[in-house]
């Protein structure tokens, strides 16, 4: 398996879509879960990795472990640091 990213969204969200835009621009593995129709569930996965607002952006490895990243603004650092260490 690859590493990837796991992107959780709402359709109308600005920085949702600016984060999906940085991983195609980067070419880079990810999958998208949208919450706009199941309250329960974004409520749960807010509260389990402690983040409040949308995106949540979360680093998927291949040996499985999972690292949170953030929202919009700390992908982009991310990517900007990577870039950087190339």
């Amino acid at each position: 398996m690859i590493e990837y990213f796991h992107l959780y969204v709402k359709v109308d969200c600005p920085f949702c879509k600016e984060a999906i835009d940085i991983l195609e621009k980067e070419k880079r593995e990810f999958v998208v879960t949208v919450l706009d129709h199941c309250k329960m569930f974004e409520d749960g996965i807010k509260n389990e990795l402690k983040f409040k607002t949308v995106p949540i952006v979360l680093r998927c490895q291949p040996d499985g472990k999972v690292q949170m990243v953030g929202g919009c603004s700390e992908l982009k650092v991310l990517m900007k640091n990577e870039k950087e260490q190339k």
